[in-house]
């Protein structure tokens, strides 16, 4: 159960073609946001804000003779992290809010050394009145904020996680080639059926901002956070959302009734599945169990993945019961002794229904 000082915790993450026009800071869409900002601190709530748009901001002023670089995209965010943090600093400054510059990657959130004083920081700087702005790391590792903010809502224990992104939430059909597709206003429960409806919807879970969104999704709302991923330019989006108005498309969480493992969740959910493999009748008993996933139990169904690759473990009836990372290829799997750890029990989620 949240305390009173908890649930007024709320996450947003807001994308780079959401911020970002020309190369350059939107002061129009940073103005809607700090707004909404200064109107959740209003209402008694505390946001912490994640914001893409620092390598887009950088790239273009990254010497030519780097461009080429393996590392272009770490030195465009090193470039244009600090515009970024300005622009934010400044937009809130205008409000009577001061900003407070945060970069952290997945690591400094799950693991041991860093996780509890991440979670003391944003909570006396969230208690002193502050708004984190919150960046991947990106000149460290290129990742993925989406699933940052996700493993930082679990952290605080957040009311809600909002993902604004450039459509208008998760559909049933393309919305961009059908004209009748539907939103779907309210998820239940995240399910791989759900998921692949979404993903085909946005043209792939495997490709575009959408497959991160489902990735965050997952990791939020097993962690107890309820989600909402809602269009960036809907009217009032960050606030609605917030307040629990029907805007884009809220997934409920899952009752969770001890503090979330972070890491684990952070391993087996931060990619889409790269496939699946079949699991025999032991498998369902074994992952209610949190035991190791072997050779033994698992088999291929002839679809690529390497080690390392997220996977879908299937129960004998075909439901998806598992999703983790895998410590072998496919290649690896086949003909393998029985006793080869496949999964290990910290790199995996049962799906299992509750």
């Amino acid at each position: 159960m949240r305390s009173d000082a908890s649930s007024a915790r709320v996450v947003v993450k807001i994308g780079t073609s959401s911020l970002i026009s020309a190369g350059a800071p939107d002061p129009a869409k940073l103005s809607t946001l700090a707004d909404a900002v200064l109107r959740l601190h209003r209402d008694g709530r505390r946001p912490v804000l994640l914001a893409s748009g620092a390598i887009a901001l950088g790239t273009a002023r990254v010497p030519p003779s780097a461009r080429q670089s393996p590392a272009s995209r770490q030195l465009a965010a090193a470039v244009g992290q600090g515009m970024l943090f300005e622009a934010f600093r400044r937009t809130l400054a205008e409000r009577g809010l001061t900003a407070a510059q945060v970069l952290l990657t997945p690591l400094d959130v799950t693991g041991p050394e860093h996780g509890e004083s991440v979670r003391a920081v944003l909570e006396t700087c969230l208690g002193a009145g502050l708004v984190p702005v919150v960046n991947e790391n990106d000149t460290v590792m290129v990742r993925n904020n989406d699933v940052l903010a996700a493993l930082l809502a679990a952290s605080l224990g957040a009311e809600r996680l909002v993902l604004l992104t450039d459509v208008p939430g998760l559909y049933e059909s393309d919305p961009r080639r059908d004209t009748d597709a539907r939103r779907i206003p309210e998820v239940r429960a995240l399910t791989p059926e759900i998921e692949r409806l979404a993903g085909a919807a946005a043209g792939g879970v495997g490709t575009g901002g959408m497959a991160a969104k489902l990735c965050a999704a997952w990791i939020a709302t097993l962690a107890g956070v309820p989600t909402v991923i809602a269009g960036a330019d809907a009217e009032d989006a960050v606030v609605r959302a917030v307040r629990g108005a029907d805007v884009g498309t809220l997934v409920h969480a899952r009752a969770r009734d001890k503090r979330p493992d972070l890491r684990r969740l952070w391993h087996a959910l931060s990619a889409p599945p790269a496939a699946r493999l079949r699991g025999g009748p032991d498998v369902p008993r074994l992952v209610a169990d949190g035991a190791p996933l072997t050779a033994g139990h698992l088999h291929g169904l002839g679809e690529p993945f390497a080690a390392d690759d997220v996977v879908d473990v299937l129960g004998p009836d075909g439901r998806v019961v598992a999703r983790g990372r895998t410590g072998v290829g496919a290649a690896q799997l086949d003909g393998a002794a029985a006793d080869l750890t496949v999964i290990h029990h910290t790199q995996y989620i049962s799906l299992l229904e509750e």
